[in-house]
């Protein structure tokens, strides 16, 4: 189905048309709720002391780690004074694993620029952290990979650690947003001052097609994208069909679903097609199929959902 706006990909160049899929960004219902709560958590200072803090947990693959490098790209900010020195206003770090005390505070100091992180015992390390925080002007810290507080073979929380980014959050007053798998939970509610901190949690599902408001919502996210592809006929991503073969590929994550599309998107282009088409997701499910249901299972091929299909003419 072509709609005029869209001929204006038809004299695109195909470098031009590739930097259209691989920045395609999708500001879903749920994607722009986050980024909003997250702004609530940024802003919250200016309406009182308390700092408003959040966890937003998900499993992998929910669009977590999209959101964080939106925000910070949207908003982080670096500027340089003469006399106090560098000014940040986001403090943003991936919590490393094995987490200690001292390769917390080291990742910690490391992004805000100290010449030497791993110097010193941990009760100067912290002190030097806290400093440093307020000296470079900090509005809001946000952390990726919280579920690391949690061992992943024992699954016991590290308290020490969990006590120590406690005290930090105490004595800084700076809002926290913290983004992890479930197991981040469990680290919030063993803690009673962190659970109260904390009192903002959004938990990030897949797409579901279970009911007819679920897969409306998915059909509508599907929708979207096709019309932010560079061809000039959109593919009906949205139809009943190809909603129930994206959905059983990826089981709705919204980084599976990005990946498949921008994979037979690339596919398409390449072969200066009109229009992405149902061979283009055959690849792109082959290329991707050890992180989806594997190779036999590809939903476009063959005849109905996860039909056993030979993929030798999909894999050129």
């Amino acid at each position: 189905m072509s709609t005029d706006d869209r001929t204006i990909y038809q004299d695109m160049t195909l470098d031009q048309k590739k930097k259209i899929i691989k920045d395609l960004k999708i500001i879903h219902p749920n994607f722009s709720k986050a980024l909003k709560s997250i702004q609530k958590c940024h802003e919250s200072l200016e309406l009182s002391d308390d700092p408003q803090c959040m966890l937003i947990s998900g499993p992998s693959g929910s669009g977590k780690t999209t959101i964080f490098d939106t925000y910070v790209k949207l908003n982080d900010k670096v500027e340089y004074d003469e006399k106090t020195g560098a000014k940040k206003s986001i403090l943003w770090a991936e919590i490393p694993s094995p987490i200690r005390i001292s390769t917390f505070l080291e990742t910690m100091l490391e992004r805000l620029g100290d010449p030497f992180p791993t110097r010193g015992n941990i009760g100067n390390k912290n002190h030097r952290l806290v400093n440093l925080i307020k000296d470079c002007g900090i509005e809001l810290i946000m952390l990726d990979e919280f579920q690391h507080f949690v061992h992943p073979e024992n699954q016991t929380i590290n308290y020490d650690v969990a006590d120590c980014f406690k005290s930090l959050v105490n004595r800084t007053k700076v809002p926290v947003v913290l983004f992890g798998l479930e197991d981040s939970v469990k680290v919030i509610n063993a803690n009673q001052q962190l659970n109260r901190r904390f009192s903002m949690r959004t938990s990030l599902a897949p797409f579901g097609i279970e009911n007819n408001e679920r897969k409306k919502e998915f059909q509508k996210l599907l929708t979207l994208i096709d019309t932010k592809l560079p061809f000039t006929e959109i593919a009906d991503l949205g139809s009943d069909e190809m909603v129930e073969k994206i959905h059983f590929a990826t089981d709705g994550f919204i980084n599976s679903v990005m990946k498949i599309i921008r994979e037979a998107a690339f596919s398409a282009v390449e072969k200066n097609k009109n229009s992405i088409e149902l061979i283009d997701f055959a690849k792109a499910y082959h290329i991707h199929s050890h992180i989806l249901k594997g190779a036999d299972k590809n939903p476009f091929l063959g005849s109905g959902n996860g039909s056993k299909v030979t993929i030798t003419n999909v894999a050129n």
